[in-house]
C-alpha cells in the first residue's frame, strides 16, 4: 500500500485516531484494511494494550519511528 493512496490514508487516519485512544475509526475500516500487517498490529494493540504494537504499526505505515510527527503533519 503506497502512501497517499486513498486506502493508505484511511488506514493511517484510523491508526492515528487509535493512537489518540479513539478506536472507532479502526472498527469502521473494511476488513481488507484491518487485515493488513499494520491493521493486525492495531487489532492486537486494541486487544492487549501493548504500546510496542502501536509503535510497530506506526513504523510500517510511515517508514519512520517518528510516525506521530509524520502523521500529525498530514492529518
Amino acid at each position: 500500500m503506497e502512501k497517499y493512496d486513498p486506502d493508505w490514508r484511511r488506514l493511517a487516519f484510523a491508526f492515528y485516531s487509535l493512537a489518540h485512544n479513539d478506536p472507532k475509526d479502526f472498527y469502521t475500516l473494511e476488513a481488507e484494511l484491518q487485515d493488513t500487517e499494520a491493521g493486525r498490529l492495531c487489532a492486537e494493540y486494541i486487544r492487549t494494550g501493548n504500546a510496542d504494537l502501536l509503535e510497530q504499526a506506526g513504523y510500517l505505515l510511515t517508514g519512520t519511528h517518528q510516525w506521530y510527527i509524520y502523521l500529525g503533519k498530514i492529518m
